[in-house]
C-alpha cells in the first residue's frame, strides 16, 4: 500500500488556466486522502480523465470538469475583471438598455 502525500493548495485564489483547475482538483483529492483511482470511482469518471484534468490537459470536456468539481465538493465563484463595463457584460443581450 503506497502512502498518499497531500499536495499543496495553490498559492493564489484565481483560476486562469486548465493547469490551475488541475492543481486545485489534485489538492482537494489528496487532502481528502483519495488516490487517483478512488477519486475516479467516487465521481464516476475514468481514471485517465481525472489524470488529464489534474495535469491541466485541455482535452477534458467542461461537463466532465464540473462533474469532478461537484463530486469532490469544489464550487467555483466568478468575479468580473477590473475595467469590465456593464455594456461589455450585456453584449449580445437583446434586452440590454
Amino acid at each position: 500500500m503506497r502512502k498518499l502525500i497531500a499536495t499543496r493548495f495553490p498559492d493564489h485564489p484565481t483560476v486562469d488556466s486548465p493547469e490551475d483547475v488541475g492543481a486545485l482538483v489534485r489538492a482537494v483529492r489528496t487532502a481528502a486522502g483519495l488516490t487517483l483511482e478512488e477519486a475516479a470511482l467516487t465521481v464516476q469518471v475514468a481514471k485517465q480523465t481525472l489524470q488529464n484534468l489534474e495535469t491541466g490537459k485541455g482535452t477534458v470536456s467542461l461537463a466532465l470538469v464540473f462533474k469532478v468539481l461537484a463530486g469532490l465538493g469544489i464550487r467555483l465563484r466568478w468575479q468580473a475583471l477590473e475595467g469590465a463595463s456593464h455594456a461589455t457584460a450585456q453584449k449580445g443581450n437583446s434586452n440590454a438598455p
